[in-house]
């Protein structure tokens, strides 16, 4: 998955969901002999270190558990310049980096960048492009379907 391919906003979500669960088991790609060719594979620079970082940081933000001044120190140093072109006025990022790109792609999809509701065996993160903007689950066939049906067990078990 090369980045020059995949917009800033898909490779956020690469990035975010890079730390997952499987079967009950946290993952993280950005850990460990493979974390290296993770991001070589995904066209995303710089150390695992310091992209565990941001990834950590824009996670924590998204999920409420920091405050958006956590991600100041990714965008220092970068600015937007304006170039006149045939489609319009469009706004060049320099100075930034990687980091600066992510934050960017984070602030465009306020109120549609989220967590998977199923929190407690799920860490994915989905981007709602819904017109009604509702989706709840990174997949209404394992996470909707479980939490539906944990629920429904629940109502069950309280009436019976």
């Amino acid at each position: 998955m090369a980045n020059a391919v995949m917009s800033d906003e898909a490779v956020l979500l690469e990035l975010l969901n890079s730390a997952r669960m499987v079967d009950g088991v946290p993952i993280d790609e950005l850990r460990g002999a493979g974390a290296s060719e993770w991001l070589r594979a995904h066209g995303i620079p710089g150390t695992p270190t310091a992209v565990r970082e941001l990834r950590d940081a824009i996670a924590g933000v998204v999920r409420g558990e920091r405050a958006p001044a956590v991600l100041q120190r990714f965008v220092d140093g970068m600015r937007q310049v304006p170039v006149v072109g045939e489609s319009g006025v469009e706004w060049k990022v320099e100075g930034g980096r990687f980091a600066s790109r992510a934050v960017l792609a984070w602030s465009g999809l306020q109120g549609r960048l989220r967590p998977c509701e199923n929190d407690s065996e799920c860490r994915l993160f989905l981007i709602d492009r819904s017109k009604a903007n509702a989706r709840r689950w990174c997949s209404m066939s394992t996470c909707g379907n479980r939490l539906k049906a944990r629920r429904h067990q629940d109502r069950v078990r309280s009436t019976g």
